[in-house]
């Protein structure tokens, strides 16, 4: 459901000089009127100063002056609730007393770049779930506040003459006048088309790595030869390399055996030589004749010491007869296994031979290995562009949720259409000629109108108040005050007034407030009180500046009749 702002009343005071100005506003019409320059679009213009436009600020220095605070108590409905909001503005700072009465500082709000007046920025966006997103030089970003208030928001100049111009900082965006219309339309956000943008380019990249894949594929013979190659051979090959592969196993474990028994075989020779020469010297070593080999002496002669001598010749010689059959043994082992190995290796000889020379249709197995980086390069391919459509497919189904550009088309022109209906029956209300040029009547071509003086001011009139109609058929939408600076101009007579105020009090907006500002001047040909009693009747809440006689007279003297409010404003300025 749309946030809907309502302003309550407005109290400017001027410490300084201690004057003030108080009004009540009405749920419905309210016309602010007085003589010229009493003050009337300085009011309107202090409406926006306190929710932090700064792009009035020059017209407003004068008032500024004399150190004012502007306090707006509005109703916010939100979800279906109502809630209290205070809105108050001195200087460069701006605080927000919520439904909570939490008090909430903006301090250093001048300029529109500075850090506070961004985080107010936010504030409002959140508050009023306003997320138009415009794009400059520097990339996509958040519109500036003004654009909250421009649909409803006619300024007493350039309002009057140009469309979407009543704020002067928003010409320097591209595409704004698209973008602020498809937003308020309901038909596309920046973020929108961004992401969409971003969708449509990672899918040309992956389209592009698609063509270069697929003609790699279809246009390289190699691979096409070594796909045809695989196809022929790999039953065969994989067979033969099966056996060789097997062959090649059982090669390995000879060749480890062969290994082995060969270090065993080394063993027991070099055994076998250590005891023999042991035995030798063993002979020389009788007890009672040989002498020590150490120290030249006579061994010792006794019963015990001959004993040992035979019993470790014998030990010798069993020793020996035992390693000599264990190297006849292992020798035999490594005879029979280097001719199972030379066994071995001719048969892998033989079948790689088979291998090289076997072929089907002209096309060997040799052909097959080396095409086998191929085949692998090919099967990459295959897995690449299967891995890429499934990626190209995700991306399409995700483009779908967007619009297109035919479907954009075609949602504006629908709102052209309701737009013309509606601007079409106010011409003729207004007595404007229409014209079927489209750049004339359609929204989004028109940019200026073929009219002047009261002419244009009246196209400009039934140009608002058309697209306001078709704001009230957009979900989702803030409604914010229609607010009409001077909708009288000097050169506009009093049939032609009569005109506009008539169409006002027939077509205003029954779901929001309406504020607008009349020049009458009590002392010279005063129609105040006939738009009143005639036109407006029970509709209108009538504000007066200045007694309608006297000029720069928004401000009066305290009389005190509000001076509980500025006790109570000042409270909530000093809050901490």
């Amino acid at each position: 459901m749309s946030v809907k702002l309502e302003i309550q009343n407005i109290l400017v005071y001027s410490e300084l000089n201690d004057r003030y100005f108080y009004t009540t506003f009405d749920n419905k019409l309210n016309v602010i009127y007085g003589k010229n320059t009493a003050g009337k679009s300085t009011l309107i213009q202090l409406i926006l100063y306190a929710f932090g436009i700064n792009d009035n600020k020059i017209k407003l220095s004068e008032i500024l002056t004399e150190e004012i605070f502007v306090r707006l108590d509005c109703v916010i409905t939100k979800n279906n609730e109502k809630l209290k909001f205070t809105f108050i503005r001195q200087d460069e700072t701006l605080i927000v007393k919520d439904p909570n009465s939490k008090v909430i500082r903006f301090n250093g709000i001048g300029s529109d770049q500075s850090a506070e007046h961004i985080k107010l920025k936010k504030y409002f966006n959140s508050l009023f779930d306003f997320n138009l997103l415009l794009e400059s030089n520097s990339g996509i970003s958040e519109a500036p506040m003004e654009t909250l208030f421009l649909p409803y928001y006619v300024s007493q100049d350039v309002g009057w003459v140009y469309l979407r111009k009543s704020f002067s900082n928003l010409t320097f965006y591209k595409n704004f006048k698209e973008d602020f219309l498809d937003y308020y339309l309901g038909i596309e956000n920046v973020i929108d088309r961004e992401e969409k943008r971003k969708i449509e380019n990672e899918l040309r990249s992956l389209q592009q790595q698609m063509k270069f894949f697929s003609d790699v594929e279809q246009e390289n013979q190699e691979l096409e030869v070594s796909q045809i190659i695989n196809d022929s051979l790999a039953g065969k090959a994989n067979e033969l390399i099966i056996s060789l592969s097997n062959n090649k196993s059982d090669l390995i474990t000879l060749e480890k055996d062969y290994v082995n028994e060969s270090n065993k075989l080394t063993f027991y020779n070099q055994r076998l030589s250590v005891v023999s020469k042991v035995k030798r010297n063993h002979k020389n070593q009788f007890p009672g004749e040989d002498s020590c080999p150490t120290c030249s002496q006579i061994l010792p002669e006794n019963i015990e010491e001959i004993y040992e001598f035979f019993q470790e010749e014998n030990d010798t010689i069993s020793l020996q007869s035992e390693l000599k059959e264990k190297i006849k043994n292992s020798q035999s082992k490594v005879n029979s296994i280097n001719k199972k190995i030379e066994k071995s290796q001719k048969e892998i000889n033989k079948e790689y031979s088979t291998f090289n020379k076997y072929s089907e249709n002209k096309i060997t197995l040799e052909n097959w290995i080396e095409n086998k980086a191929n085949i692998q390069l090919y099967d990459n391919l295959i897995k690449q562009i299967g891995t890429l459509k499934l990626e190209i497919d995700k991306l399409k189904l995700k483009l779908k949720e967007y619009k297109t550009e035919k479907d954009i088309y075609f949602a504006r022109e629908k709102k052209n259409h309701i737009f013309k209906s509606a601007y079409f029956k106010n011409n003729i209300n207004l007595g404007i000629p229409n014209l079927e040029e489209d750049r004339f009547n359609k929204l989004y071509e028109i940019s200026s109108f073929p009219f002047q003086g009261v002419q244009l001011h009246l196209a400009i009139l039934s140009y608002h108040f058309a697209f306001n109609e078709l704001l009230t058929k957009t979900k989702g939408i803030h409604r914010l005050p229609f607010i009409l600076d001077s909708i009288f101009k000097e050169d506009i007579e009093g049939g032609n007034k009569e005109k506009i105020l008539n169409f006002i009090n027939s077509n205003f907006p029954k779901d929001t407030q309406t504020i607008l500002s009349i020049a009458d001047d009590k002392n010279i040909d005063s129609h105040i009180e006939q738009y009143k009693n005639e036109i407006f009747k029970d509709n209108a809440h009538m504000i007066c500046i200045g007694d309608g006689t006297e000029e720069k007279a928004l401000l009066a003297e305290n009389d005190n009749s509000q001076s509980k409010l500025i006790s109570e404003t000042y409270e909530i300025m000093e809050t901490i």
